[in-house]
């Protein structure tokens, strides 16, 4: 009996035959050379009249305060601390 063991076939699930079947069908199939693109232009791509990010000048005006803000809070924050710890 052990002599039959190496010659004994694999068992498989039904599956696996299903699986493999469809396989060899796909590799079957003829395919014709084609020119495929994933993509294509409607337009040719030009560049924005206007700027659609922030404008330099609202955005140096908002810096500015905050920088503002926030030094005079540092001021006060330390100028507060002076006289906390005078006393």
């Amino acid at each position: 009996m052990i002599k039959h063991e190496a010659t004994r076939p694999l068992v498989f699930s039904p599956n696996y035959y299903q699986t493999r079947q469809n396989l060899l069908d796909i590799e079957n199939l003829k395919v014709d050379d084609l020119d495929i693109h994933a993509y294509r232009y409607v337009m040719k791509p030009t560049l924005p009249i206007r700027r659609d990010s922030p404008k330099k000048a609202i955005t140096l005006i908002l810096a500015v305060l905050l920088g503002g803000m926030v030094g005079a809070g540092i001021v006060l924050g330390r100028n507060a601390l002076r006289n906390y710890n005078s006393k």
